[in-house]
């Protein structure tokens, strides 16, 4: 029987999880607050660079399961998947210098500590010190809701967690790991240590521990080649949701904030901002954690109550079109993640997008035909219990950062155009006991068939994550459920 399907947020969950009911034959409309869909999977534009379209947001996904390669497809986008140029990789900045990452690593815990590529991060005390790993007991550093930094630092020593796994942590999910519980960043990480008794051992068996293959190649590509993107930019992707829904029959609203439930008859009662109230039998809160439990506390306190606290992390990410002869030799790869407390960097992130996509290298000559050789670098700021920096003063630190990163100096008159984009609520950093607190939330959710709830902070980070979870949604109501649906693990390509 048909279903009246209400989606609050048109992020990609919510245009994921309105497909998927539309899909079922139910009958959906999706309000989002923004006057755009997609959160954070975004476009700009930049007039001084021939209004060349760049990714304010999310600008690739992880290929590791398939998962959004799969929905591409189904959305006739197969065409324009793009991979990053072969042969780059990435780099970590620390005290330690700029180096290549290293292969076959997971949240940055590397799969074989003596690696050439480690060592050279580590020097050989912290290699050594990682590679006595697997010899300590299991338990050492794996209690219940145990932070990166207790479990990482406990097994692999002061320096994996420092110049390894930190950038990551800052990088992908704008957090401390000394607040941020492993289980929550790395639910493969987790489980693999239960069940191996060894984090060295579980990267082995997930990365193939950066072992040498056919020419030289390493098995385990680093973290930043495994993903790809999609031409011109992400944006395809919510706006080819969007198509499919408003094709079907579906109802797409933007600019419509809700500001209310009710539950005490038998359908759901949402109120707006602008005065409506609308009916449901079924509501999907496609919204920040902090807002569905607002909006629950009235009308299911229960299942508001149970919604784990997660912090928001903002971000402030500077785009630069440089003309810089001296960047085609791509001095740091693809782009670099940087250790906290690397002296004289500030940002957290860099990418160098025209050196990792050739789609955007054209893109470029294409909007700048007068430029000698132009270059896209975005760089990110927001460290956990940082201040970010000023908008007015940020285009000079970014420039000064991209220097010291890609060891050659920018200055202003380079610059053809730029962007400071800002992410308030985009990233979240799950507490200890966040892993444990998804579950429960589950279970209550497992007993009501009119009230779902999905996004990122249950997810975890990265589109593959969000549509692995939809997929496991979709998989459930086909088949007696039989388990809660837990979150999946992060994964790349989210803001940094």
């Amino acid at each position: 029987m048909s279903a009246r399907i209400l989606v609050v947020g048109g992020g990609l969950a919510g245009l994921l999880a309105a497909r998927r009911h539309q899909r079922a034959g139910h009958r959906v409309v999706l309000l989002e607050a923004e006057d755009r869909l997609g959160g954070a999977v975004a476009e700009l534009a930049l007039p001084g660079a021939g209004d060349l379209a760049l990714n304010a947001g999310a600008e690739a996904y992880s290929t590791a399961s398939g998962a959004v390669d799969a929905l591409v497809a189904q959305l006739g986008l197969a065409d324009r998947v793009v991979s990053p140029r072969e042969g780059l990789g990435s780099r970590i900045v620390s005290a330690a210098g700029v180096h290549r990452a290293p292969a076959g690593a997971l949240l940055g815990v590397p799969g074989r500590p003596l690696a050439a590529d480690v060592r050279a991060v580590l020097g050989w005390p912290g290699a050594l010190r990682a590679a006595l790993e697997p010899l300590l007991p299991a338990r050492v550093g794996a209690r219940p809701g145990a932070t990166v930094a207790e479990t990482v630092g406990r097994r692999m020593g002061r320096r994996v967690l420092e110049r390894l796994v930190a950038p990551i942590v800052g990088g992908v999910h704008s957090a401390d790991p000394a607040e941020l519980e492993l289980a929550a960043a790395s639910p493969q990480l987790a489980t693999g240590l239960a069940e191996h008794g060894s984090l060295v051992r579980t990267v082995r068996r997930l990365r193939g521990g950066g072992r040498r293959g056919d020419a030289g190649r390493t098995a385990g590509a680093s973290a930043g080649t495994r993903v790809h993107a999609l031409a011109p930019t992400m944006a395809a992707l919510p706006a080819a949701l969007r198509e499919e829904l408003l094709a079907a029959g579906g109802i797409v609203r933007t600019g419509v904030e809700v500001t209310g439930l009710d539950r005490e008859g038998e359908p759901w009662r949402v109120d707006t901002a602008r005065g409506e109230q609308l009916e449901a039998d079924r509501l999907v809160l496609a919204c920040p954690p902090d807002t569905a439990r607002s909006l629950l506390a009235g009308a299911a306190p229960e299942i508001a109550e149970a919604i784990p606290e997660t912090p928001s992390a903002a971000v402030r990410l500077v785009a630069l079109v440089l003309d810089a002869p001296a960047l085609d030799s791509h001095p740091s790869g693809t782009g670099a993640l940087v250790a906290p407390g690397t002296p004289g960097i500030r940002a957290k992130a860099l990418t160098h997008a025209s050196a990792k996509w050739e789609h955007v290298e054209r893109a470029l000559r294409e909007a700048l035909p007068s430029a000698a050789s132009p270059h896209l670098v975005r760089l990110s700021y927001g460290r956990p219990g940082e201040q970010l920096p000023e908008r007015e003063e940020i285009v000079d630190l970014a420039l000064a950062d991209a220097s010291a990163i890609l060891r050659t100096p920018l200055t202003r008159s380079q610059l053809a155009d730029w962007a400071v984009i800002d992410w308030d609520r985009a990233m979240r950093r799950p507490r200890p006991g966040h892993r444990a607190a998804l579950d429960a939330l589950a279970r209550l959710l497992e007993a009501r068939d009119d009230l779902e709830l999905v996004g990122s902070w249950r997810a975890g980070t990265g589109l593959d994550a969000i549509v692995r979870a939809d997929d496991a949604r979709a998989a459930a109501a086909q088949a007696p459920q039989t388990t809660p649906i837990s979150p999946t693990a992060p994964t790349e390509g989210t803001p940094r």
